[in-house]
């Protein structure tokens, strides 16, 4: 199993919501629990800008104030968890879209920002082989164009 996971926005959500009940946990629960499980066992967690960005502007929208801190927390926790957004991953998302559009296998709409190709660019440039990491999403259809993703609950130690 690659050493590096890369949280989509599905994934990195689950850090900031509220722990449901443990008698009946949820899905961002189960996700939650997944993701320190993976910590433990010695993987490294990133998450990609565009991804917080998603996970944000998600929580400002629902006025979730009170959750806002705990993503924030969650990214910062460790160095190097958090991929900032550089020139050069726009560069190649916007090469990754182009090919995908003239391929005929658009991933969104045609005006649409594709976060998706974003998160594909700052993964593949991390500086590590592509066999080093998995990206941990609930969509893997789209991404598994660009980069190896897995859904999140079907990544083992």
């Amino acid at each position: 199993m690659p050493a590096v996971i890369v949280l989509d926005s599905f994934p990195l959500s689950s850090v900031a919501k509220t722990p449901g009940s443990r008698a009946l946990p949820s899905m961002l629960d189960l996700c939650r629990n997944w993701i320190t499980r993976r910590t433990l066992v010695g993987h490294s967690v990133v998450v990609p800008a565009i991804c917080y960005y998603e996970t944000l502007r998600e929580l400002e929208r629902q006025g979730a104030v009170s959750q806002i801190a705990r993503p924030r927390r969650f990214c910062h926790a460790e160095p190097g968890r958090y991929l900032s957004l550089a020139d050069a991953d726009l560069d190649l998302a916007a090469q990754l879209w182009a090919r995908s559009r003239n391929a005929g296998m658009p991933t969104a709409a045609d005006h649409a920002l594709d976060c998706d190709v974003i998160l594909a660019a700052q993964a593949l440039n991390m500086g590590i082989p592509a066999t080093d990491f998995v990206v941990a999403t609930t969509k893997p259809g789209h991404l598994s164009r660009f980069v190896p993703c897995k859904l999140w609950s079907e990544i083992e130690p």
